[in-house]
């Protein structure tokens, strides 16, 4: 485990459900939604660029090429967060009547509400405990090291700040799977019957950068392990896994979501199936990739393409948040 000033108590195990036990807990817990973060309309792109660039002003073309792509995503100027739309399912979750106390927030790395602001309003109410739940169900070095950096400024900031209990990742959680193998099913029916024995499973992650002394398997082996699951039980023969969104220096994990494709024509493909496995909700970044590289460089390829949709607030994955967040809690207070 990354070291951190803070101190920190990691689950990642999958949940069952709970809130049967939740009486042995007798104070309210806080619970932090946590996601990267995204600009809402056009309009938020300059100055959510500015938080990426130390609090400069990013380059003119900069700005230009993500607003581009977030019309080209949305259909217009503005869009609808899939992020919010799990925090909003999962706090009614925990509002039912009967529930013990959970006060869930919702924050982001990089746009608002920031966390330092969401953990704030919580330390405000007097909750002392906090269980952190990041939006991404796989756990990288990567994503684990910017999470517990980002969680470092606030108690380095906020002394008193709430403890803070972090849940690494889920990528088993039942209801997240489900949703992830349901959704490809229906995907994968959209392909004529008589083509279906002929589809390939494109199973795809964002990338993240590794090096010799923090490699990536075991991110890599949930990935392709998920990949492995769903293609079992919705009948694929072939499939793969591929990555997107390789950014900066050094080395990442590859191949690019377009390569696989690329080589995928050449092996005489001409059916796949995209399954994005490692998000959780719509967002600009993946549905670009999606809807815009991958299905434009299918269709001049000549390749019949398809795509899986993501969870976003599924009531199986909510549910299955829901437990976790409650086994998290029992766990570790």
């Amino acid at each position: 485990m990354l070291q951190s000033r803070l101190r920190f108590e990691c689950i990642s195990k999958g949940a069952k459900s709970l809130m049967d036990q939740s009486a042995t807990i007798t104070r309210p817990i806080g619970v932090l939604v946590m996601e990267y973060g995204e600009p809402a309309t056009v309009d938020d792109v300059e100055p959510y660029l500015r938080g990426h660039f130390g609090g400069q002003t990013p380059p003119a073309d900069y700005v230009a090429f993500l607003c581009e792509r977030c019309r080209r995503v949305w259909g217009g100027d503005q869009g609808v967060s899939g992020a919010q739309q799990i925090f909003t399912a999962l706090a009614a979750q925990f509002a039912e009547p009967g529930a013990l106390t959970y006060r869930v927030v919702f924050g982001a790395r990089y746009w608002h509400p920031y966390i330092d602001a969401a953990l704030a309003e919580l330390s405000s109410e007097g909750i002392e405990d906090v269980v952190i739940l990041p939006l991404s169900p796989f756990g990288s070095h990567m994503a684990l090291r910017d999470y517990q950096h980002s969680l470092d400024r606030v108690r380095a900031a906020n002394p008193a700040a709430p403890r803070m209990h972090l849940i690494e990742s889920w990528p088993e959680l039942p209801g997240f799977t489900a949703t992830v193998t349901a959704n490809a099913q229906v995907a994968l029916a959209r392909f004529p019957a008589a083509v279906r024995d002929q589809v390939v499973g494109l199973f795809i992650a964002h990338s993240v950068a590794e090096s010799a002394r923090k490699p990536e398997d075991a991110y890599r082996q949930q990935v392709d392990s998920s990949g492995a699951q769903i293609a079992t039980v919705i009948g694929l023969t072939s499939w793969r896994s591929a990555y997107y969104s390789a950014e900066g220096p050094g080395q990442w994990l590859g191949p690019d979501v377009l390569e696989a494709i690329d080589q995928m024509h050449q092996e005489g493909v001409r059916h796949i199936l995209a399954v994005p496995v490692s998000a959780t909700y719509d967002n600009v970044e993946l549905s670009y990739e999606l809807d815009v590289r991958m299905a434009e460089r299918a269709a001049a390829l000549g390749i019949a393409y398809e795509r899986a949709a993501e969870p976003n607030a599924a009531p199986a994955m909510i549910a299955g948040l829901k437990d976790l967040v409650v086994e998290t809690a029992l766990r570790v207070l």
